[in-house]
């Protein structure tokens, strides 16, 4: 299970730390060792010094430990004013897919597209939003559903 967390957290573009029920960092991507990483004289950073005081966070239960998955709030991590982007109809449909946990396959399966056509949407969709995997998507689109436990 620790692989799996390894791999998602490494997978995730924006910083993210999984933590160990006493606090320790388990790991780290590189974004977080970055954001973590600071020296003096440097800009102000981001996001807070202590991946304990990153506001978001998810509860993961798995093999009888609870771990910890820690990001900085979105928007400390960047101060834009840009509207949120408006999916068209279609890209809407397959984004909703993503985010319930479908892979492309099974969305080609859904909507009678096909596999390639998938995937270029899934690419344009991350393209509009600003994100680069499915993580991240999740992420932008429901901010406030970062409780979740995996068996």
């Amino acid at each position: 299970m620790v692989s799996v967390l390894t791999e998602m957290v490494h997978g995730y573009r924006r910083p993210a730390v999984v933590l160990t029920e006493q606090g320790a960092i388990l790991c780290m991507n590189a974004p977080a060792m970055r954001a973590l990483d600071r020296k003096p004289g440097d800009p102000e950073p981001a996001a807070p010094a202590d991946p304990k005081d990153w506001p978001r966070r998810a509860t993961i239960q798995a093999e009888g430990q609870v771990y910890t998955l820690a990001i900085p709030d979105m928007a400390m991590e960047t101060q834009s004013s840009a509207p949120e982007p408006q999916l068209p109809p279609r890209l809407a449909k397959i984004a909703r897919l993503v985010i319930s946990g479908c892979t492309d396959k099974q969305i080609a399966t859904r909507t009678g597209l096909s596999f390639s056509t998938v995937r270029t949407y899934v690419r344009q969709i991350y393209r509009r939003i600003g994100v680069h995997s499915r993580v991240e998507l999740v992420h932008a689109t429901n901010p406030h559903s970062m409780t979740r436990g995996l068996d």
